[in-house]
């Protein structure tokens, strides 16, 4: 019995990971509200704001300067952030009120910067505070995870930075509803149920 319980959590767990992993690329959410969320089409398309405007700030194949290896998903392309002032860039896009997200993006700094030289970034939605960082050092990219309620009908998610010697490198930028707890309870009973049906039969 011990054992056809094992195989049923080991299956359950291995769903979970199909299912991540077969999902949209940016973070193994489907239902990702994000567009070009891995800046794939090797331009700014589907994002808006005055960062989309600067020549400092634009889409690569990776980056030289940075600690551990770029793009942070594996794919073709990152955004490269480097304006001299505070630049946004940003997508606006359909919510729930009261919906539970889950936002995520991945950030690395490729410069620490000299006396008399700023960075700062910055990352909202719905105009609530997630993220914000200010003279940071060059660090390796980092996957950042943040659940939030919808409090409109419409939400925008917006990265706001300035990097005088450097650049911010922003990949793999997601947004979703988070899974109700009960779904998940409801997808493990129903793999238990199917196991013990599977061992009566095995059984007789």
């Amino acid at each position: 019995m011990r054992k056809s319980l094992s195989i049923v959590a080991l299956l359950f767990v291995g769903l979970l990971g199909a299912q991540s992993a077969k999902a949209d690329p940016c973070n193994g959410f489907a239902a990702n509200l994000i567009q070009n969320c891995a800046f794939g089409t090797g331009d700014f398309t589907g994002w808006s704001g005055t960062a989309t405007a600067d020549a400092f700030n634009f889409v690569d194949q990776g980056d030289p300067l940075a600690i551990g290896s770029t793009p942070y998903n594996g794919l073709a392309n990152e955004a490269a952030l480097g304006s001299s002032t505070d630049e946004d860039l940003s997508q606006t896009f359909a919510t729930t009120v009261g919906q539970q997200y889950t936002v995520q993006f991945a950030l690395l700094n490729d410069t620490t910067p000299d006396i008399g030289y700023i960075n700062d970034f910055t990352a909202t939605f719905g105009g609530t505070t997630l993220f914000s960082e200010s003279n940071a050092a060059a660090d390796g990219y980092t996957l950042y995870s943040f659940d939030i309620d919808g409090a409109s009908t419409s939400t925008t998610l917006d990265f706001t930075s300035e990097n005088w010697e450097g650049y911010f490198e922003l990949d793999s930028v997601s947004v979703a509803a988070t899974p109700e707890p009960g779904s998940l309870l409801l997808f493990g009973t129903g793999l238990l149920a199917l196991a013990g049906a599977a061992r009566r039969r095995l059984c007789r």
